[in-house]
Parts: C-alpha cells; structure tokens; sequence
C-alpha cells in the first residue's frame, strides 16, 4: 500500500513518516494543539498544500523531532540543537552535558568501526552513520549552551566552578546523566 510514494514534498513526507508511519502522535491531536482544521493539517502532511513557516515552527513545537529541525537547515552551516533545560544546579547540567556529547560520541565510532568491519558503505550506512554524527554534533552544542548559560552578561561566571568532585557525587552524576533508553 505505497499511495505515499511520490505525492507531496520532502517536508510533508517527512511529516507523514514522523506522525503516521512512526505513530508518533495522532494527526487530529496535533491539528487542535498547532490550531488547525483537520482537513487543513491533513492536506499539508499528504502534501497536497505546503506548509508555512509559523505552521512548522507550531509543529516543531508540538512534536520536537529533530529531523523537522535538520531537515530545515539542511544546506546550510547550521544545526539545531535543543535549549538546555533548566535545572537548579547549572554545574550538573553541564556535567550531563558533557556525559551525554561522550555518549554519543563514543556511539558513532562504535557505528562507523561496525560499518567499516562490515565494509557496508551503502545508502543506509551512510544514512545511519550521519544520524550518530547529527546526534553528536547537537550533544557538542548543548554542551556550548550549558556552559554559556552560567556567564552572566557581565562575562563572569554565576558561581564557582568546583574544582573537585568527590567520587560518590560523579557517581552519582554520571547515572544521572545516563540516557533512559539504552
């Protein structure tokens, strides 16, 4: 059943990925909470209309897919990357920062010596392969926001930086910092 193929944009095709063939929210839902008709919403993401951009900034906002975001910015030199979220002790943002860019840095070169060892360079490699560097690059620009995030406009930091962290509390932090899923 590929009624898919061929019809509408790129943008709307990656829509109907994300929302129907991901399921990742229902299409109804998303129509009420970005204020659209159904039948409007519906239209663009079989893409028999475009989008507008405040339409995509709502839909990004409701559903925070990175791929909307890359595919966006794609050809140009910039790359999103999601605002660090608040947290009541900057310095351990920064650290989960930090953990997470090691993370999936340390994911990519496992992918890139698996893909190697395999010597499986097709599409999909390469495909899977650019998700992990996308993946690391937005981890290394959270990391630069965390870190700015403590300098105040005077340029000195908010507070001091510890300079040692007991082996209990880096522990502590780094389950913390651990992604949920893997």
């Amino acid at each position: 059943m590929s009624t898919r193929q061929g019809r509408g944009d790129e943008l709307s095709r990656l829509v109907y990925k994300i929302l129907v063939t991901e399921k990742r929210r229902p299409i109804r839902e998303i129509a009420a909470a970005i204020g659209m008709e159904y039948a409007s919403f519906h239209a663009r993401v079989i893409g028999r209309t475009h989008f507008k951009a405040e339409e995509m900034s709502r839909l990004i906002r409701e559903v925070p897919d990175p791929r909307l975001c890359d595919y966006l910015l794609r050809n140009t030199a910039f790359v999103a990357v999601p605002r660090p979220a608040a947290t009541l002790n900057p310095t351990l943002g920064i650290f989960q920062a930090a953990v997470h860019l090691a993370n999936e840095s340390l994911a990519t070169v496992e992918h890139i010596g698996e893909t190697l060892a395999g010597a499986d360079l097709g599409p999909l490699a390469f495909e899977h392969l650019s998700t992990h560097v996308a993946e690391a690059e937005r981890a290394v620009s959270n990391l630069r926001a965390s870190l700015l995030s403590l300098v105040p406009s005077n340029g000195r930091p908010a507070e001091p930086m510890p300079s040692k962290l007991g082996t209990k509390a880096m522990s502590e932090m780094v389950r913390l910092a651990a992604p949920c899923d893997s």
